[in-house]
């Protein structure tokens, strides 16, 4: 009995992991490489079937070289790691905006619960309030959760999840800040690469500022 347990465990397992690394039938989820100044690296599944434009952004982005040497500019311990801002103190962007794929934005394709790990599009806000040009706001700025969410879901375009490197991120998560979140030691993002297997996902569509 034991036996035939451990070999269902096993097979549990593994259909765990093909359904991960599955987007739409065999064709594998993009993955996500970034790695850190010192090295380490977070490896982080991409969703293209629930944010078709938001992954292709990012694609985009990382593949490009745009997040090469940019920071984790806001660190809150227990909730989030925020960076991909080419200013550093979370006030830019590339120069244009995506629409917002999530739930409230009227894009209920993406599900993608908001818990630990998930990465998702980082916005602006207008003076606190859910204007069309505040959830049409995201760019190049990101977030990776560091605990489950579900005051944030439907609220924020969610596009992959961590699949590897979470114990690098939760020790970063607990490093010194000032006032505004700000680590007192940059945590430089030595690169991002995305590995596409073949498939080509396209510019993304823009909203020009």
């Amino acid at each position: 009995m034991k036996k035939w347990t451990k070999i269902l465990t096993v097979l549990l397992a593994l259909t765990m992991l093909t359904a991960l690394m599955s987007g739409c039938g065999n064709q594998k989820n993009p993955l996500a490489t970034l790695t850190l100044e010192d090295g380490d690296e977070i490896l982080i599944y991409l969703y293209p079937n629930k944010a078709p434009n938001t992954v292709a952004n990012f694609i985009s982005l990382a593949n490009s070289g745009f997040y090469d040497g940019l920071t984790f500019h806001r660190v809150v311990e227990d909730f989030v790691m925020q960076g991909g801002d080419p200013n550093g103190d979370g006030s830019g962007g590339p120069g244009y905006t995506i629409e917002g794929e999530f739930a409230d934005n009227g894009f209920a394709k993406n599900d993608i619960p908001m818990e630990k790990g998930v990465i998702a599009m980082a916005r602006f806000s207008s003076n606190g309030e859910n204007t069309v040009e505040a959830y049409n706001s995201a760019g190049s700025q990101f977030f990776i959760l560091m605990a489950n969410k579900d005051s944030l879901q439907g609220q924020y375009a969610a596009f992959g999840k961590v699949f590897s490197g979470m114990n690098v991120l939760e020790k970063l998560n607990m490093v010194d800040t000032d006032s505004k979140d700000r680590p007192r030691q940059d945590i430089v993002i030595k690169s991002i690469r995305v590995e596409t297997y073949g498939v080509d996902y396209g510019e993304p569509k823009k909203i020009e500022e």
